[in-house]
């Protein structure tokens, strides 16, 4: 019994031969993805650590230095709102501050979890993690500090904002 004859050769071709001679081969596509994720979370946690501290800080110590005259007029009866009055800009500012540094901050605490989870840049995830977890203790220690010098730096004398 004869086998059908194909016009240009075998009809059967092994599926592991190799490519006939001079062909080029192309490299194999890199797969390598980029890490934003956890970039992204350590530039967001270093603006609401960083950046939403130092505003509220400032903000802290020229409230403290304008309200500073009002709080020798107060009573005893409790604090009274209207001290602020003169300093209600910077008192905007600091909560503009305090609740910016909010939200950027948790933004960055979630996106950490994720580049971590993902493994897409889980060094600066990790960083972002820890940044954004220490955040809130530097922000309140921040303004304590810049409420207590605006305030001996009111009763010393210094110049009122």
């Amino acid at each position: 019994m004869s086998t059908p004859s194909a016009p240009n050769g075998p009809v059967f071709a092994a599926p592991h031969t190799a490519p006939p001679v001079g062909t080029l081969l192309a490299p194999p596509e890199s797969t390598r993805r980029g890490r934003p994720l956890g970039t992204w979370a350590l530039a967001l946690s270093v603006v609401a650590s960083v950046l939403a501290s130092a505003v509220g800080g400032f903000a802290a110590f020229r409230s403290a230095r304008g309200a500073a005259p009002g709080l020798d007029t107060m009573s005893s009866n409790g604090f009274d709102w209207r001290v602020l009055s003169p300093v209600r800009d910077l008192v905007l500012l600091g909560e503009v501050a305090f609740w910016s540094g909010t939200v950027i901050g948790l933004t960055a605490l979630v996106l950490g979890i994720v580049a971590i989870a993902r493994r897409s840049g889980r060094g600066a995830g990790i960083a972002a993690l820890v940044i954004a977890v220490v955040g809130p203790a530097i922000f309140a220690g921040l303004t304590l500090v810049a409420i207590v010098a605006g305030l001996a730096g009111a009763a010393t004398g210094g110049s009122a904002v």
